[in-house]
């Protein structure tokens, strides 16, 4: 079995759901938090993770990776346009 690929991040937002704190550092599943950087509640730049540990921020591991991953399609679901909306926008 291969392992996970496992990477931090800085949490930008709280997200009670997730159990996450804005300036925490949070670790898990590299593609979850690849997931959780582009809905954006997390920053996964290098410079931001070392931000964060310069300054002492708590590491908090992603209790359940999948509910996580769900959150983050959820959220870059909810940010993409709605092209009919737009349509009827327009002919209004």
């Amino acid at each position: 079995m291969a392992k996970v690929q496992t990477a931090r991040a800085r949490v930008l937002a709280d997200h009670v759901g997730l159990g996450i704190k804005c300036g925490q550092l949070v670790e898990g599943p590299e593609n979850v938090i690849k997931a959780l950087t582009a809905a954006g509640v997390v920053d996964n730049h290098e410079d931001a993770v070392a931000y964060a540990s310069s300054k002492g921020a708590d590491v908090v591991a992603i209790e359940d990776p999948a509910t996580a991953a769900e959150v983050a399609a959820a959220i870059t679901e909810e940010k993409q346009p709605d092209p009919a909306g737009a349509s009827q926008a327009a002919a209004s």
